[in-house]
Order: structure tokens, then sequence, then C-alpha cells
């Protein structure tokens, strides 16, 4: 079980970050990181409200990395922090 949890994600993975559904073409905001290997993603699209909570590897399988929202989050990958700080851990 241990093993299982310190493998490396396949997919980028840090708050804010867009992924785009290989299928559909929608994309997704990581807004939150859960333990277990899970991620949840919120829509794009504004006024759909949609949330999903998805596994690391089927994120990495079936979504691709296509940028970061840094007007909205906090963005890991480039250490960036912006206001109003929404989706931060460090909050």
């Amino acid at each position: 079980m241990e093993e299982n949890a310190s493998r490396q994600a396949r997919i980028s993975l840090g708050i804010g970050h867009i992924h785009q559904d290989k299928a559909d073409g929608s994309r997704w905001t990581l807004t939150g990181l859960r333990s277990g290997r899970t991620v949840i993603l919120s829509a794009v699209a504004p006024g759909t409200g949609q949330r999903d909570r998805v596994g690391v590897d089927i994120l990495a399988d079936n979504y691709e990395h296509v940028g970061c929202d840094h007007e909205g989050y906090c963005c890991t990958l480039h250490r960036t922090h912006v206001m109003p700080h929404r989706g931060c851990m460090m909050r």
C-alpha cells in the first residue's frame, strides 16, 4: 500500500491546473487534492457548477494538462500566489 502512495503522478497536478477531457473536449480546473490519489475537478464553463472526483490514474489516462488558471488559484507548478487565494492550501 505504501508503495502505491509513493508513485509519481503521470500528469501535472496542482491547484488551478486546467485539464481537458480527451473524449469530449470539456475543460476542468483541478480545485482540490485528496488522499487516496484522488483529485477534485470543477468545470471551467461558467455557470455549470459541475464538480467531479477522479483518481490520479484516470486523470492521466483520460485528460491532458492544457494550462493554469493564474487569475483564480495559486499555481504550485509556477510557485505563484494570486489573490484571492481561492483554493490555496496556504490560507
